[in-house]
């Protein structure tokens, strides 16, 4: 009977504890999903100035290429 006792305290104990760390889990959950969202805006926003950024190097990266190619001939 003491057994029985023992798990029945000790899963009210489990149920409670789940309760207080489950208490705010949805407004956790919605502010890591808004800082996620801003963070990968962040990181892979569309800006026109990274593309010509983009544009620049890669077009003096061929210019290199070109002149390296014409200085071996």
């Amino acid at each position: 009977m003491k057994f029985v006792n023992s798990i029945a305290v000790v899963s009210l104990l489990l149920g409670l504890m789940g309760t207080a760390y489950a208490e705010g889990g949805f407004e956790r959950a919605k502010q890591f999903n808004e800082h996620f969202r801003a963070e990968q805006a962040r990181l892979w926003n569309d800006d026109a100035s990274d593309r010509n950024k983009q544009h620049v190097a890669h077009e003096q990266k061929k210019a290199s290429k070109e002149g390296k190619e014409h200085a071996d001939n």
